[in-house]
């Protein structure tokens, strides 16, 4: 009996030529545990080298990073609103642009979470209600703390 281990994980592939009696010579390749017998007394095997294939990285998509913005927002903005510490000490003007404010986040939630809005223009909108509109009120909510 000769054995033969081929490939690159020779753990994975085996194979074995046994002569057996003249009459049935037996050959069998294992792969991974499975073994499959070959009934000729010539066992032709190749083997092709496998690159493993690098996987793509997972990059959130543009709507999932902008959901996850805007419930952080959202969610900064309606703890303002409840906080027992906090709530006190805003302004009734203030307190309307807080709760505008997560109108406005609200629509955007809906716009994000929709198969046909646009990346591009929920980026660009996003980074510029970020600068104009939601830091400054978050800015405004911490300096309360």
């Amino acid at each position: 009996m000769k054995c033969f281990k081929i490939g690159v994980d020779a753990k994975n592939l085996q194979v074995v030529i046994n002569p057996g009696s003249h009459d049935k010579p037996t050959n069998s390749v294992t792969y991974k545990n499975l073994e499959i017998e070959v009934s000729s007394a010539v066992l032709e095997v190749s083997v092709r080298e496998k690159t493993p294939e690098k996987t793509p990285e997972k990059t959130p998509s543009v709507k999932a990073k902008a959901k996850e913005i805007l419930e952080a927002y959202l969610s900064k903005m309606k703890n303002a609103l409840e906080d027992e510490t906090i709530c006190p000490k805003l302004e009734p003007s203030f307190k309307k642009e807080i709760e505008e404010a997560i109108g406005h986040v609200n629509g955007w939630l809906e716009y994000v979470q929709n198969p046909q809005a646009n990346d591009n223009e929920i980026e660009k909108h996003l980074e510029r209600n970020k600068k104009d509109y939601y830091d400054p009120i978050i800015s405004k909510i911490k300096q309360l703390k």
